[in-house]
Protein backbone atom coordinates (compact mmCIF):
# COMPACT_ATOMS: atom_id res chain seq x y z
CA UNK A 1 0.00 0.00 0.00
CA UNK A 2 2.79 2.26 0.54
CA UNK A 3 3.78 1.69 -2.90
CA UNK A 4 0.96 2.40 -4.22
CA UNK A 5 0.52 5.53 -2.38
CA UNK A 6 3.69 6.38 -3.42
CA UNK A 7 2.87 5.98 -6.84
CA UNK A 8 -0.13 7.49 -6.44
CA UNK A 9 1.00 10.56 -5.14
CA UNK A 10 3.70 11.22 -7.41
CA UNK A 11 0.90 11.22 -10.32
CA UNK A 12 -0.77 13.82 -8.76
CA UNK A 13 2.40 15.92 -8.49
CA UNK A 14 3.26 14.88 -12.09
CA UNK A 15 -0.46 16.01 -13.04
CA UNK A 16 -0.12 19.13 -10.68
CA UNK A 17 3.44 20.04 -12.37
CA UNK A 18 1.78 19.79 -15.95
CA UNK A 19 -1.11 22.14 -14.95
CA UNK A 20 1.40 24.42 -13.71
CA UNK A 21 3.74 24.18 -17.07
CA UNK A 22 0.56 25.00 -19.13
CA UNK A 23 -0.77 27.37 -17.10
CA UNK A 24 2.81 29.22 -16.95
CA UNK A 25 2.85 28.77 -20.89
CA UNK A 26 -0.77 30.19 -21.49
CA UNK A 27 0.56 33.52 -19.04
CA UNK A 28 3.47 33.93 -20.91
CA UNK A 29 1.33 33.86 -24.91
CA UNK A 30 -1.27 36.25 -22.76
CA UNK A 31 1.78 38.67 -21.75
CA UNK A 32 3.02 38.37 -25.35
CA UNK A 33 -0.30 39.46 -26.42
CA UNK A 34 -0.46 41.90 -24.28
CA UNK A 35 2.68 43.79 -24.72
CA UNK A 36 2.19 43.70 -28.48
CA UNK A 37 -1.49 45.16 -28.25
CA UNK A 38 -0.29 47.85 -26.04
CA UNK A 39 2.22 48.41 -28.46
CA UNK A 40 -0.17 49.21 -30.84
CA UNK A 41 -2.13 51.00 -28.90
CA UNK A 42 0.28 53.48 -28.14
CA UNK A 43 1.10 53.91 -32.00
CA UNK A 44 -2.87 54.21 -33.10
CA UNK A 45 -3.79 56.59 -29.93
CA UNK A 46 -0.25 58.77 -30.98
CA UNK A 47 -0.81 58.92 -34.61
CA UNK A 48 -5.02 59.74 -34.01
CA UNK A 49 -4.42 62.63 -31.19
CA UNK A 50 -2.01 64.54 -34.43
CA UNK A 51 -4.99 63.66 -36.35
CA UNK A 52 -7.13 65.87 -33.87
CA UNK A 53 -4.23 68.35 -34.18
CA UNK A 54 -4.11 68.49 -37.91
CA UNK A 55 -8.28 68.99 -37.85
CA UNK A 56 -7.77 71.68 -35.26
CA UNK A 57 -5.78 73.55 -37.38
CA UNK A 58 -7.90 73.34 -40.23
CA UNK A 59 -5.76 70.93 -42.07
CA UNK A 60 -6.38 68.02 -44.55
CA UNK A 61 -6.76 64.74 -43.08
CA UNK A 62 -6.76 61.87 -45.94
CA UNK A 63 -10.13 59.65 -45.56
CA UNK A 64 -9.42 57.49 -42.44
CA UNK A 65 -9.87 53.72 -41.97
CA UNK A 66 -13.19 51.93 -41.51
CA UNK A 67 -12.75 50.72 -37.70
CA UNK A 68 -16.11 48.16 -38.33
CA UNK A 69 -13.81 45.08 -38.81
CA UNK A 70 -11.34 45.88 -36.44
CA UNK A 71 -14.01 46.45 -33.54
CA UNK A 72 -15.96 43.52 -34.78
CA UNK A 73 -12.87 41.16 -34.35
CA UNK A 74 -12.24 42.34 -31.02
CA UNK A 75 -15.44 41.51 -29.80
CA UNK A 76 -14.78 38.58 -30.47
CA UNK A 77 -11.98 38.20 -29.35
CA UNK A 78 -12.92 39.52 -25.91
CA UNK A 79 -15.77 37.11 -26.54
CA UNK A 80 -13.15 34.57 -26.52
CA UNK A 81 -11.33 35.34 -23.40
CA UNK A 82 -14.50 34.01 -21.70
CA UNK A 83 -14.71 31.10 -23.21
CA UNK A 84 -12.25 28.36 -21.30
CA UNK A 85 -12.68 25.93 -24.74
CA UNK A 86 -11.55 28.19 -26.73
CA UNK A 87 -7.93 28.19 -28.59
CA UNK A 88 -7.64 32.01 -29.31
CA UNK A 89 -7.76 31.39 -32.61
CA UNK A 90 -9.46 34.93 -32.82
CA UNK A 91 -6.49 36.87 -31.54
CA UNK A 92 -4.79 36.62 -34.86
CA UNK A 93 -7.70 38.13 -36.41
CA UNK A 94 -7.79 40.83 -34.46
CA UNK A 95 -4.40 41.46 -34.06
CA UNK A 96 -4.23 41.50 -37.84
CA UNK A 97 -6.90 43.99 -37.80
CA UNK A 98 -5.99 47.14 -35.93
CA UNK A 99 -2.28 46.27 -37.63
CA UNK A 100 -3.49 47.25 -40.43
CA UNK A 101 -6.01 50.08 -39.43
CA UNK A 102 -3.02 51.10 -37.71
CA UNK A 103 -0.68 51.30 -40.93
CA UNK A 104 -3.67 53.14 -42.79
CA UNK A 105 -3.94 56.20 -39.98
CA UNK A 106 0.18 56.33 -40.03
CA UNK A 107 -0.19 56.38 -43.76
CA UNK A 108 -2.92 59.33 -43.72
CA UNK A 109 -0.87 61.49 -41.18
CA UNK A 110 2.46 60.85 -42.97
CA UNK A 111 0.73 62.35 -45.82
CA UNK A 112 -0.71 65.49 -44.42
CA UNK A 113 2.73 66.14 -42.49
CA UNK A 114 4.68 65.78 -45.73
CA UNK A 115 2.25 68.54 -46.93
CA UNK A 116 2.94 70.64 -43.56
CA UNK A 117 6.36 70.47 -44.57
CA UNK A 118 6.19 71.53 -48.11
CA UNK A 119 3.49 74.46 -47.31
CA UNK A 120 6.17 76.17 -44.81
CA UNK A 121 6.60 79.83 -45.18
CA UNK A 122 9.56 80.69 -47.30
CA UNK A 123 10.66 83.90 -46.38
CA UNK A 124 13.46 85.19 -48.99
CA UNK A 125 16.62 86.43 -46.93
CA UNK A 126 17.83 88.98 -49.75
CA UNK A 127 14.11 90.70 -49.64
CA UNK A 128 14.51 90.78 -46.13
CA UNK A 129 17.86 92.63 -46.40
CA UNK A 130 16.37 95.03 -48.36
CA UNK A 131 13.61 96.03 -46.41
CA UNK A 132 15.35 96.12 -43.33
CA UNK A 133 17.48 99.35 -44.80
CA UNK A 134 14.02 100.88 -43.72
CA UNK A 135 14.05 101.81 -40.43
CA UNK A 136 10.87 101.54 -38.99
CA UNK A 137 10.86 97.73 -40.23
CA UNK A 138 14.58 96.45 -38.93
CA UNK A 139 12.64 95.37 -35.98
CA UNK A 140 9.92 93.31 -37.46
CA UNK A 141 12.40 91.81 -39.97
CA UNK A 142 14.32 90.74 -36.57
CA UNK A 143 11.46 89.18 -35.59
CA UNK A 144 10.53 87.53 -38.85
CA UNK A 145 13.84 86.27 -38.59
CA UNK A 146 14.35 84.81 -35.19
CA UNK A 147 11.07 83.11 -35.65
CA UNK A 148 11.69 81.99 -39.38
CA UNK A 149 15.53 80.12 -37.46
CA UNK A 150 13.53 78.96 -34.63
CA UNK A 151 10.80 77.35 -36.79
CA UNK A 152 12.76 75.66 -39.42
CA UNK A 153 15.69 74.41 -36.59
CA UNK A 154 12.66 71.80 -36.26
CA UNK A 155 11.20 71.50 -39.62
CA UNK A 156 10.43 67.80 -39.62
CA UNK A 157 6.84 67.36 -37.95
CA UNK A 158 6.97 63.53 -38.51
CA UNK A 159 8.62 63.03 -35.45
CA UNK A 160 6.80 65.30 -33.09
CA UNK A 161 4.57 64.40 -30.69
CA UNK A 162 1.08 65.72 -30.86
CA UNK A 163 1.98 68.53 -28.53
CA UNK A 164 4.97 69.59 -30.27
CA UNK A 165 3.06 69.43 -33.47
CA UNK A 166 0.45 71.63 -32.08
CA UNK A 167 2.93 74.06 -31.25
CA UNK A 168 5.17 74.07 -34.35
CA UNK A 169 1.84 74.67 -36.02
CA UNK A 170 1.14 77.54 -33.85
CA UNK A 171 4.38 79.08 -34.88
CA UNK A 172 4.29 78.51 -38.27
CA UNK A 173 0.84 80.60 -38.65
CA UNK A 174 2.36 83.20 -36.94
CA UNK A 175 5.24 83.44 -39.51
CA UNK A 176 3.02 83.35 -41.74
CA UNK A 177 1.15 86.32 -40.27
CA UNK A 178 4.13 88.29 -40.32
CA UNK A 179 5.33 87.43 -43.58
CA UNK A 180 2.11 88.74 -44.89
CA UNK A 181 2.91 92.23 -43.53
CA UNK A 182 5.98 92.62 -45.56
CA UNK A 183 4.58 91.87 -49.59
CA UNK A 184 7.32 92.78 -52.04
CA UNK A 185 4.53 95.13 -54.28
CA UNK A 186 4.49 96.87 -50.57
CA UNK A 187 7.85 98.26 -51.11
CA UNK A 188 8.76 99.56 -55.08
CA UNK A 189 12.31 99.38 -55.96
CA UNK A 190 12.73 103.46 -55.80
CA UNK A 191 11.66 103.21 -52.35
CA UNK A 192 14.20 100.44 -51.52
CA UNK A 193 17.19 102.54 -53.39
CA UNK A 194 16.28 105.37 -51.45
CA UNK A 195 16.75 104.22 -48.10
CA UNK A 196 19.89 101.87 -49.29
CA UNK A 197 21.46 105.30 -50.60
CA UNK A 198 19.98 107.12 -47.12
CA UNK A 199 22.59 104.32 -44.83
CA UNK A 200 25.52 105.76 -46.92
CA UNK A 201 27.64 108.55 -44.52
CA UNK A 202 26.18 111.49 -46.78
CA UNK A 203 22.72 110.56 -47.07
CA UNK A 204 20.69 109.83 -50.03
CA UNK A 205 21.13 112.24 -52.82
CA UNK A 206 17.96 114.74 -53.82
CA UNK A 207 16.95 113.23 -57.03
CA UNK A 208 16.18 109.73 -54.98
CA UNK A 209 13.76 111.34 -52.92
CA UNK A 210 11.35 110.68 -55.92
CA UNK A 211 7.47 110.87 -56.19
CA UNK A 212 6.87 107.86 -55.92
CA UNK A 213 9.25 107.96 -52.52
CA UNK A 214 8.02 110.74 -51.16
CA UNK A 215 3.94 109.40 -52.04
CA UNK A 216 5.19 106.06 -50.15
CA UNK A 217 6.38 107.85 -47.33
CA UNK A 218 3.43 110.31 -47.08
CA UNK A 219 1.12 107.40 -46.97
CA UNK A 220 3.09 105.75 -43.82
CA UNK A 221 3.04 109.00 -42.27
CA UNK A 222 6.91 109.07 -42.63
CA UNK A 223 7.70 112.05 -44.37
CA UNK A 224 8.16 113.55 -41.67
CA UNK A 225 11.43 111.79 -40.71
CA UNK A 226 13.16 112.77 -43.62
CA UNK A 227 15.69 115.85 -43.20
CA UNK A 228 17.08 117.36 -46.49
CA UNK A 229 20.57 118.88 -45.54
CA UNK A 230 23.02 120.74 -47.78
CA UNK A 231 26.62 120.26 -47.59
CA UNK A 232 29.31 122.10 -49.19
CA UNK A 233 30.91 121.02 -52.56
Amino acid sequence: MALLDRCRSLRERIAKHDSLRRAHKEAEAFRDRANALEGIQRELSGAMRKVEVLCVKGLEVAKLPDPTAALAARDEYVAELSDSSSEGGNYSRFKRSVDKATREVGAAVSKALETVKRDLPTIEEAFLKQVELIPTYAEQVARIRKERDVLFAKADPAGMSPEELAAFLDRRDDLRKLADLLKPTEFPKEVLDFFRAARQQDGAPLEKLTDTVRAWLQQRDQLKNVRVRVVPR
